[in-house]
């Protein structure tokens, strides 16, 4: 995938499809064990009790494997300057071994009112569900970007 080489060569509609990736059982536990303790992240047996029925992947860890897969595309490697927002939602669940498309698409671009070689974008991220097209993660990011 070619980096892209400026916040202006950016435009709303502009879209990256990212590759898939799935997260194993043994992930899925292990993160949920450290950052998000819930027991529907933890234990297939008690997830039975809880309103999804079985075990799934924590919401944050699908954020940080979904922004680390647009981070790890090389896409913005060279301008990406950090950002200060990321909106996310969670419109389905994900269950372990589940493959999802990773996809981002360009929302807003806006450079700079300081006049600093810099901009922002919004930039939506989505993870579907490649078994039945469901998207089980939209996150809008927003990035400063070098100009």
């Amino acid at each position: 995938m070619d980096p892209i080489r400026s916040l202006d060569d950016l435009a709303p509609g502009m879209a990256w499809d990212l590759g898939t990736l799935t997260l194993p059982l043994e992930e899925v536990v292990a993160f949920a064990a450290k950052y998000d303790p819930q027991y529907f992240h933890l234990d297939a047996e008690a997830a039975r009790e809880s309103i999804f029925g079985e075990l799934v992947v924590s919401g944050l860890h699908t954020l940080s494997a979904v922004f680390g897969r647009v981070m790890g595309s090389g896409l913005l490697a060279g301008i990406s300057l950090g950002g200060n927002q990321i909106d996310t939602k969670w419109p389905a669940p994900l269950r372990p071994g589940e493959e999802i498309a990773v996809r981002t698409e360009v929302l807003e671009v806006r450079p700079s009112r300081s006049g600093r070689p810099l901009g922002i974008a919004k930039l939506r991220h989505t993870g579907r569900r490649v078994a039945d097209g469901v998207v089980v993660i939209e996150a809008t990011g927003t990035h400063f970007l070098r100009r």
